[in-house]
Formats: structure tokens, C-alpha cells, sequence
């Protein structure tokens, strides 16, 4: 009896400072409010992007505008005709992911109070909760994308199985949005300038390259080009619609009906009053007045695509410094005028009553299990509309995540820590390129936040600034040693 309550008060106690340490807290809190969302709004909410990413996966073809990978997420979960148990599967991977950030960081021996700080965005955001309980593609595209970057820093030295799951995280986020492909590059470009092996490198371009070339193939049967989407050259076209000055551009004939309208163009001139325009860039794309729908054919062919992509590109020649300050002024507006998000971005919160399903798409939705007006049930809905103005991710501390490993950088003369490097890097070309390419929502801002977390707890951590390896890899070494 006495050896069995020896042996027994151990586990206890080892039960108990884990139902304790930071992170448990965390994850009990996490996995509270994500009931609370379920229970508070018992189907998924519908937005713009909903429909297409449905009807895509009741058909799976390639779509011009936007990759399969989201839709053939939803395929899996058809037959249960359910849209609560998406949302499920989808706050499964928010909590995952979370867990997975802070296990990253303890693995590279980061403070726990520090490495559950780093977790907490994903975990508790009431952004991310609400991106989580709706039908959009980028829960999904966040999650893969993180999972990504753990898998690759995981161990010190990158193995061949390693940059095998690696690439195919990376593909299949590239896979679920577009916006996905410069990642790729830079990992790849990351690889190589770490000298990883070769076999390490041909296993890793492989598992990317294949699946989005396979994609890529697929996508041509069914519209003619060898790509991922046809919407790259649109959404750009919209994003220089701000500021584009045909006067400065001089575009051949056949581009001349791409130019902003009269009144437009008379307000974007000296000294860069289209800086105060507020019209997104998507409005230009849904105006039925848009060159676009004059044409004969689909607006959004492959050969409007070619159009408005050359017209960007001698936009932003023509006028490199207007498209600077457009981005840098959504970029202000994206990391310091978003707080309380409830004044900015009411369209991604908990609302009173969840979004109708527009009366044209009914029948659509029904096969997601959608019935009757949705409704928000008190009082869960309640506390996630009180606890969205008070605890979010401020846009300052968003801007410190950024900023804060290249001021560590230039106060102590150092470059960034190998580990740090890739997720900062991703975290600000995943930021930069939504807003370059018209993506200015914080929505598109989201997948980068949980990158810049790991980076900015990575950079400031003196174990990985010397070059360590992470903690179990520098026991098992340990422990090789002293056999030897």
C-alpha cells in the first residue's frame, strides 16, 4: 500500500501542475468559447464567398476565380448536410493549432509564460473565433500554413520526411488560396540557403511543385491556361483603380476602356488626394458599369485576366510611388486603426442574428443543413458580443509582432535567428501581398498573425539567438555523448 501511494503521489502531482501551467488555462479557455460560439450560433455564417465555395463543392471543378482546396474540404463533410459540424472541424483546428504553436516554441526552449502569449491570438481572437464559424477558406489556408512552418523548424536539421509533409502543407494551402504560391517560393528559397541537403531539397520542391503542377494541368483541361486561378490580373487591376492615372500610364488602345472613369480619375491627381478614397478595391470588380462585363464572354475569362494584369503592371511602372503609399496606408490602417475591431470590422464579429442566407441561395444551403432564418440563442450570444469589445488583438501589438525582430536585429547588429527567419518573412509577405493585390480586409491579415507570433517569441529567445538546438533534440544529443 505504501509503495503504491508513493508511486501514485508523483502522477498526481504531475496531473496537477499541468492542470496548472499557463497553456492549460489557455486551451480550457479556448475550448470554452469555441462551445460558446456552437451553442450561441447553431450554423455556420454566411458570407459573399460562401456561396461560391458551396457550389464548387457540390460540382468540384476548377473555378477561374479562387483554387478547389476549401471546396473539396466541404465535400468531405456533404453527406452530413450539417454546416455546424464544418464549424466544428474548423474550431478543432484553431484549438490544434494554437497547442501546436506553444509545443514549437517549448521545443525551442521559449519562456512558457512567453510561448502561451504567442498562442493566445489564435486561441482567443474573437476574429479568428468568428473566421472559424464561418464558411471561408481561411481557417483552413491558416492552419496549413502554420502547421507548415512547425513541421520545418521542428528539428534543427530539416529531414527528408519532414520537408516531405512540409511541401505538402504548403501545397495544399497554396492549393486552398492562390495567395499561397509566394510561400512556397520562399520556403524553397529558404532551403537552399541553408544548405539543407540535396535529397532534403528535391524531396521538399518535389511534394510542392507536383501537386500544383498536377492542379495546374486540371485547371487548363477545363479553361484553356496552364495556372492556378484567373484572378490574379483582376484582383491587381482593382488595387491600382485607386490611384491609377492614365494620363501617366498612356496605355495602348486596347487598354484604354481599363482606365478609371472621368470623375474618378479628375480626384486621384496632385498631391495623392486618392489617398482619401474610401471605395474597396472590390467595388470596382462588382460595378456592372466595369469594362469587364462590356465584354463579350464570362467577366472573369483568362483573356480579361491577361488584360487587366497588363494594365497593372504599367500602372505600378508608371506610378511606383502612389502604389507605395497605398499600401502603406492600408497597411496603417490594417495594424493601428483596428481597435475596438467593433467599429472596423463589424462584418467579421459575432452579430445579434448571424447573417441571412440570401433568399436566391436557399436551396443552396439547405444541402449544408441551413433551415429557416438562422437566429443567435442568448445567452451565449450575448457574452461573445461583450467579450469581443474587450479582449482582441490590439493593432499595435500586431505591429510590434512585425516590427520587433528587426529592431532586435539592429540594436544588437545580428541577423534574425535561422528559426525566426521563415515564419517573419512569410508572416510579412502573407500581409504585404494581401494588401498589394487588393485583399485589405483584416480578414486576409489573419494568416499572418499566428507567423509573426512564432517569429517575434523565436527572436527574442538568448537559446535560439546561440544557435541551440531545440530541447529534446539537445538531450537525446546529450545522451548519445555520454554513451560514446
Amino acid at each position: 500500500m505504501e509503495a503504491d501511494d508513493s508511486g501514485s503521489t508523483p502522477l498526481k502531482s504531475r496531473f496537477l501542475a499541468a492542470a496548472r501551467a499557463p497553456i492549460a488555462l489557455a486551451v480550457i479557455a479556448a475550448v470554452l468559447l469555441r462551445s460558446t460560439a456552437m451553442l450561441g450560433y447553431r450554423q455556420a455564417f454566411w458570407y459573399g464567398d460562401t456561396t461560391a465555395y458551396v457550389t464548387d463543392a457540390l460540382r468540384i471543378v476548377p473555378n477561374p476565380w479562387r483554387p478547389a482546396g476549401y471546396s473539396v474540404f466541404l465535400r468531405i463533410f456533404l453527406p452530413f448536410h450539417s454546416s455546424g459540424l464544418v464549424v466544428a472541424a474548423q474550431h478543432l483546428l484553431g484549438l490544434a493549432t494554437g497547442i501546436l504553436i506553444y509545443a514549437l516554441l517549448r521545443r525551442w526552449q521559449v519562456r512558457p509564460v512567453l510561448a502561451v502569449a504567442a498562442a493566445l491570438p489564435v486561441l482567443l481572437d474573437p476574429r479568428q473565433l468568428v473566421i472559424e464559424h464561418a464558411l471561408l477558406s481561411e481557417t483552413l489556408f491558416t492552419c496549413l500554413v502554420t502547421w507548415a512552418v512547425v513541421v520545418t523548424l521542428w528539428r534543427r536539421r530539416l529531414t527528408p520526411p519532414m520537408a516531405v509533409a512540409a511541401g505538402l502543407l504548403l501545397a495544399a494551402a497554396t492549393l486552398t488560396r492562390s495567395i499561397g504560391l509566394p510561400l512556397v517560393l520562399l520556403f524553397l528559397g529558404l532551403l537552399l540557403a541553408r544548405r539543407v541537403a540535396l535529397r532534403t531539397l528535391l524531396a521538399a520542391a518535389a511534394t510542392c511543385l507536383v501537386p500544383l503542377g498536377a492542379y495546374g494541368l486540371w485547371f487548363q483541361a477545363h479553361n484553356g491556361v496552364f495556372a492556378l486561378g484567373s484572378n490574379d490580373g483582376m484582383l491587381l487591376w482593382s488595387r491600382t483603380m485607386s490611384f491609377a492615372d492614365c494620363s501617366k500610364i498612356r496605355p495602348p488602345a486596347d487598354l484604354l476602356p481599363l482606365c478609371p472613369p472621368e470623375p474618378h480619375r479628375a480626384a486621384a491627381t496632385w498631391p495623392w488626394n486618392f489617398l482619401l478614397d474610401t471605395k474597396r478595391p472590390q467595388e470596382y470588380l462588382t460595378d456592372q458599369n466595369a469594362w469587364l462585363y462590356r465584354r463579350p464572354g464570362p467577366p472573369l475569362s483568362p483573356e480579361n485576366n491577361s488584360l487587366a494584369r497588363n494594365f497593372a503592371l504599367r500602372a505600378i511602372v508608371a506610378q511606383p510611388v502612389d502604389y507605395a503609399l497605398i499600401i502603406l496606408r492600408d497597411l496603417t490602417d490594417t495594424l493601428v486603426r483596428r481597435d475596438p475591431p467593433v467599429h472596423a470590422d463589424a462584418a467579421f464579429l459575432f452579430p445579434a442574428v448571424s447573417a441571412e442566407v440570401p433568399p436566391e441561395q436557399a436551396d443552396l444551403a439547405r444541402t449544408y443543413g441551413y433551415s429557416g432564418a438562422p437566429r443567435a440563442v442568448a445567452p451565449f450570444a450575448t457574452f461573445l458580443e461583450r467579450y469581443e469589445y474587450w479582449i482582441f488583438l490590439p493593432g499595435l501589438m500586431l505591429l510590434l509582432a512585425f516590427v520587433a525582430p528587426v529592431a532586435w536585429m539592429v540594436r544588437y547588429k545580428r541577423r534574425l535567428p535561422t528559426p525566426s527567419l521563415m515564419p517573419w518573412l512569410m508572416a510579412v509577405a502573407l500581409l504585404v501581398l494581401a494588401i498589394a493585390t487588393n485583399q485589405s480586409s483584416y480578414r486576409f491579415a489573419l494568416p499572418a498573425v499566428p507567423l509573426a507570433c512564432i517569429a517575434l517569441a523565436l527572436s527574442v529567445t538568448p537559446a535560439v539567438r546561440r544557435g541551440s538546438a531545440p530541447a529534446r533534440e539537445a538531450i537525446h544529443t546529450d545522451q548519445v555523448r555520454s554513451h560514446a
